[in-house]
């Protein structure tokens, strides 16, 4: 019985080798021919696709208020196919081990729970957009130097933060009234929670700019002032642009005035801060000085916790995150009748799925549409299983990046910029679960690829690589 099922299945690899291997070297070829004829013009279109990329990822909510959802699907699929044919003709290659391990698992595991849904064609279409963005993350770390991969998501942002004013610009002064998303103009009643742009401009906000939210707008900003001000720490040039775009940033975080981003904006400031001090540390000392602020800042935590009331009342926020403790509750309740794996990928919840619809009800009659916290939406969509890949991959990433950053701080400041990025992220995540999709999972998933294909060079190519940081990619002057 055992030779027989051998022998069939030694036939069956022999078909399929019949007709794949033509395929395989068709491909080869026309790759090949691709590379030899275009490289130059594919090394010169990929940085515009990787702001673009960028923009697309963290302000994609924008394009889908402007043209709508099926055409935002489109337009997302043609940017990734744009996205993988340059990177192919630019040369680039990419192989198994130089993925990183557990954002893919946990994107793995999030396609395979289609089997055990509860919503299977949303499980579908969201691992899809899951593997999307994932790739897109792998893509942009291996085309590009840390370097080079900073200063272009610097740049999406930039444009992101630009049009967002210039959209609020344009509809205080121009329409004199809020706008609803384009797609949204012919509905009958439109919910408070769903208006694109308030017109709150000159009232000193909350302004949503293009992403249509305060918080994730807050949360762009924040990314690029940290970006701006310590590329500027490390290079020393643009001196004028920095201090524009440092008052274009802070001026978006005075007018969405997110309690989240200011707490993410003073932790990274700590970060940043301790950073600078080590760095004047003489080396001799500089690790009994690292374990002095970390120290602090685990009683600076724990201090947090316990008085998290006072601080809430400081931000103008209620105690259990303006309603997310109701959310938590709720979904820890749902979580516990499928513990292990979860009730199946959904991303964002589709509000016109009953249990979601009616699970939290906003104060206008709409649902919420996440749990605000990322571990306990990777607990509630994939289990015990997800949640525990999810913590396990962050705190992997976030040490190999601040020991990459600790290692090399007499060398360049650059290698502070992730580390900070990152606790930006982590903060955010405790809070919103957008680590887990678009632009903050596209990040995290660079940086995760990044420590593993491009860590060793950049720290030996460092002192080559001291320079400015090219700013010729397109952004708004």
């Amino acid at each position: 019985m055992f030779q027989r099922l051998s022998a069939s299945l030694r036939r069956i690899r022999q078909t399929c080798a019949l007709y794949v291997e033509p395929v395989r070297l068709a491909l080869v070829d026309i790759r090949d021919t691709m590379v030899e004829r275009h490289t130059e013009r594919a090394e010169k279109l990929l940085p515009v696709c990787a702001v673009w990329a960028f923009f697309l990822t963290f302000g994609g909510q924008g394009i889908r208020n402007l043209v709508g959802w099926f055409a935002f699907a489109a337009i997302a699929a043609l940017s990734l196919l744009i996205l993988a044919g340059l990177f192919v003709t630019a040369g680039r290659q990419l192989s198994l081990r130089r993925l990183p391990m557990l954002p893919c698992a946990f994107v793995a595991l999030c396609c395979l729970s289609v089997v055990w849904s509860h919503f299977p064609l949303e499980t579908v279409a969201a691992s899809m957009l899951s593997v999307a963005t994932t790739v897109t993350g792998i893509f942009l770390a291996v085309a590009f130097p840390l370097r080079e991969l900073l200063s272009y998501l610097i740049s999406g942002l930039k444009w992101i933060l630009g049009t967002s004013l210039a959209l609020e610009l344009f509809v205080e002064v121009f329409v004199g009234h809020r706008i609803a998303p384009v797609y949204m103009w012919s509905w009958e009643h439109i919910p408070e929670m769903y208006y694109w742009v308030n017109s709150l401009l000159f009232e000193g906000g909350p302004i949503q700019g293009i992403v249509g939210n305060r918080n994730p707008l807050a949360f762009i900003a924040l990314l690029c002032l940290i970006g701006v001000v310590l590329t500027w720490l490390d290079t020393r040039t643009h001196t004028l642009g920095t201090v524009v775009w440092s008052t274009i940033c802070l001026l978006v975080l005075a007018l969405t005035r997110s309690a989240t981003v200011l707490l993410a904006l003073l932790a990274c400031l700590a970060v940043g801060v301790g950073a600078l001090i080590l760095r004047r540390v003489n080396v001799k000392y500089r690790f009994r000085a690292l374990v002095f602020l970390l120290v602090c800042a685990v009683l600076i935590a724990i201090g947090s916790f316990f008085f998290h009331d006072h601080i809430s009342e400081f931000v103008a926020r209620s105690p259990d995150m303006s309603g997310r403790g109701v959310i938590w509750e709720r979904l820890l309740r749902l979580w516990a009748l499928h513990p292990f794996v979860g009730w199946g990928w959904v991303m964002y919840w589709p509000p016109w799925i009953p249990m979601f619809k009616n699970l939290v009800v906003r104060a206008d009659g709409t649902p919420t549409m996440s749990a605000h916290n990322s571990y306990i939406e990777a607990l509630f969509q994939t289990g015990i299983l997800g949640a525990v890949i999810v913590i396990a991959a962050v705190v992997i990433v976030a040490f190999r990046i601040f020991y990459c950053a600790y290692v090399n701080l007499d060398k360049s400041l650059y290698f502070l910029l992730p580390a900070v990025l990152m606790v930006a992220l982590i903060v955010q995540s405790f809070t919103e679960s957008r680590l887990l999709s678009e632009g903050n999972w596209v990040l995290f998933v660079a940086f995760a690829t990044w420590l593993v294909v491009r860590v060793r060079s950049d720290n030996a190519d460092v002192s080559v690589r001291k320079k400015s940081v090219d700013f010729s990619v397109p952004m708004p002057a």
